[in-house]
């Protein structure tokens, strides 16, 4: 089915109802009239052996897809919505093609209970330098330049550096270059030798760098206590630091808007929002790495961190480790956030059992291209 943009003079066409297909077996298999038939009848959600049929009314589409304003959320999609709402999209396929049954089960289970991420942490893209070789320093570096430590700050450029969720920032082998002061400011220090050596070798003229008023300025930034990696190959995780820590724009920086950040850090990298990355996630990266956009890890469904337990969140952080998708430390996890939404077994099995589904799935079509 084709879907055109509704406009004032076709919003009749917005009670009509879409079907989302997925076929399960080979097509020689779903040549019947009567499995067509069902498909063409359904009125819910329903899964067979032959297909999945996934029924929505178009203009719960359109609404799904708009950015609505606060005074025009009447919950009706037609007339003043069409006019005055801005359409972003939203992933179809990843949610009425691709998503398994215990995905609608959880937003079924948390009403009321479940946030975007955007909603209770502002989300922005790590440090773009324009110039990698100047602005991060490794120990030789600093030793070789001698550059003052107050232009020096501990950063993690990759999620590989990170050992556990929780990050030591004694660990951090890495120094990012970070200074605000104009040049006359810096006479007399190594820090603007350095800042010569770099215009030397034509850092200052790169496009990303050029733009600045000052090409060695990175701006004023405060250090994020959690940030989560851009490409994900098996598990999104979100690193934490109560002290806070820089990093590059291989993350995504996530700064809590209130105080729960433990419940925040353990919420984000529960299963349940593993689920939900790999439904909206995008695996178009080689060896089957998974992007996701800064915009699109805002939109993320997570437990509301306000419902959970700040002592409990703690000790699982505590105990964490890599928080892999079949380690002991991630059930710990797990049991909080599901425990709060009332989950059964049954359904936390069917949790673990679709996310390694998924990311199995992804991994195995990009050894098969």
């Amino acid at each position: 089915m084709v879907f055109s943009a509704p406009d004032d003079h076709r919003d009749w066409a917005l009670d009509k109802t879409a079907r989302f297909v997925m076929f399960r077996v080979p097509h020689e298999h779903i040549l019947s009239p009567v499995i067509f038939d069902e498909i063409e009848e359904a009125t819910e959600r329903r899964a067979t052996k032959e297909y999945r049929v996934f029924p929505i009314q178009q203009g719960k589409l359109l609404e799904d897809g708009c950015e609505i304003p606060v005074e025009e959320e009447t919950g009706k999609a037609a007339g003043p919505l069409i006019k005055t709402a801005r359409y972003i999209g939203n992933k179809w396929g990843g949610k009425y093609l691709r998503a398994p049954d215990i995905y609608w089960t959880i937003l079924e289970r948390g009403k009321g209970k479940l946030v975007r991420l955007g909603d209770v942490a502002q989300v922005r893209r790590g440090f773009t330098t324009g110039a990698n070789e100047f602005f991060y320093l490794d120990e030789d570096s600093v030793t070789e330049w001698g550059v003052e430590s107050c232009f020096l700050e501990r950063v993690v450029k990759g999620p590989k550096e990170c050992r556990r969720i929780i990050v030591n920032p004694k660990e951090m082998s890495l120094r990012l270059f970070m200074c605000h002061e104009d040049r006359s400011q810096l006479k007399g220090t190594l820090a603007l030798e350095y800042v010569k050596w770099g215009e030397s070798q034509g850092f200052n003229k790169r496009p990303t760098c050029r733009g600045r008023a000052r090409w060695w300025d990175l701006g004023q930034r405060d250090k994020a206590q959690i940030n989560v990696n851009y490409l994900v190959d098996r598990v999104m995780r979100f690193f934490f630091s109560e002290q806070g820590f820089f990093v590059s724009d291989n993350f995504q920086e996530v700064h809590p808007k209130h105080k729960d950040k433990y419940q925040l850090a353990v919420s984000a990298n529960s299963s349940i929002l593993q689920l939900s990355a790999n439904i909206a996630g995008r695996a178009n990266f080689g060896d089957g790495l998974m992007k996701i956009q800064t915009y699109e890890v805002a939109d993320l469904m997570i437990l509301n961190p306000s419902l959970l337990g700040e002592k409990d969140c703690r000790t699982a952080l505590a105990v964490a480790e890599r928080l892999d998708l079949e380690d002991d430390d991630r059930r710990t996890l797990d049991s909080i956030v599901f425990d709060a939404l009332g989950l059964t077994q049954g359904e936390r099995d069917a949790v673990y059992e679709a996310v390694i589904g998924l990311v199995e799935a992804r991994l195995k079509k990009a050894v098969s291209v």
